[in-house]
């Protein structure tokens, strides 16, 4: 699927450029895609699914965020970032509205899509050990609200009464437990996100990053690399920079949040409940 032909007219007489209409990855992928057709190209993106999209409500209802309401400032979160990451937030920059959705340009960065590996995972483990390593001082979104861990408990409750159907809530523990420590978290991450050069990699779509707790983003990492030689990768590099955290009373919550935020795409609730505990083994 690529963007419809009136919509590539529309927007290069908008930026008053010429753009290559760029195939999507997935049919419930969040951007339309182009690339520029200049000496220094650039990937143009525009919102392309609006707020009743499972994963952009659930950051709204749960962390506050809406990115069409921040699209503007979303460009400052990768400067925000800890130092020293081993794939770099490529830089983004606000290009207006066209219809209503907001556009922004990133560099165009010649490579090829990571894939699930153990050369990534490792680099993934530092990425995401360096970021755990620089706790930040609540969970939320850092161009909306910010809450103290103390309300976690609550708000993923009422969250979840809202939003999750009978039969998931019955699987839950009635006592949503408070979490120790709130770090950078991007909960759709996957690997395609990333991409590797000739001589580094870079992370090339960030813009769902919000703080979360640490006990969440290790639930998802949990569910993301389901391969044993790829889960030794990872820890192998995480664990030079961070512990590894205890998640039994954590891991069903979070993965019923992870699971209404369609964060791994169309599939049966029992799939990401039952999916393996590999932390129980460390």
């Amino acid at each position: 699927m690529t963007p419809p032909c009136e919509l590539t007219e529309r927007l290069s007489f908008f930026l008053g450029r010429q753009l290559i209409a760029q195939p999507l990855d997935w049919e419930d992928a969040s951007n339309w895609r182009w690339k520029s057709d200049a000496l220094s190209p650039e990937m143009i993106r525009m919102a392309r699914t609006g707020i009743n999209d499972p994963f952009w409500h659930g950051l709204w209802a749960l962390f506050g965020f809406d990115r069409w309401q921040h699209a503007e400032h979303l460009t400052r979160l990768a400067g925000n970032l800890p130092a020293h990451l081993p794939m770099l937030p490529l830089p983004m920059t606000w290009l207006g509205e066209l219809q209503g959705a907001p556009v922004w340009s990133l560099p165009w960065r010649a490579g090829r899509t990571a894939t699930m590996n153990t050369s990534f995972t490792s680099r993934l483990g530092e990425q995401v050990g360096r970021l755990h390593a620089v706790p930040v001082s609540g969970w939320g979104h850092p161009l909306a609200e910010i809450w103290p861990l103390s309300a976690w408990p609550r708000k993923v409750r009422r969250y979840l009464d809202q939003n999750a159907s009978p039969e998931v809530l019955r699987d839950l523990p009635e006592q949503v437990p408070e979490p120790a420590t709130a770090v950078w978290s991007l909960p759709d991450l996957r690997d395609d996100q990333f991409i590797q050069g000739a001589t580094d990699w870079c992370w090339s779509d960030w813009e769902a990053l919000v703080w979360a707790p640490r006990e969440f983003d290790w639930a998802l990492i949990e569910l993301l690399i389901t391969d044993p030689d790829q889960q030794r990768h990872f820890l192998d590099r995480y664990w030079q920079f961070c512990d590894v955290i205890d998640i039994s009373s954590h891991r069903l919550t979070c993965r019923a949040i992870l699971w209404q935020f369609n964060c791994f795409g169309p599939c049966p609730w029992e799939r990401i409940r039952d999916a393996r505990c590999w932390l129980d083994y460390q």
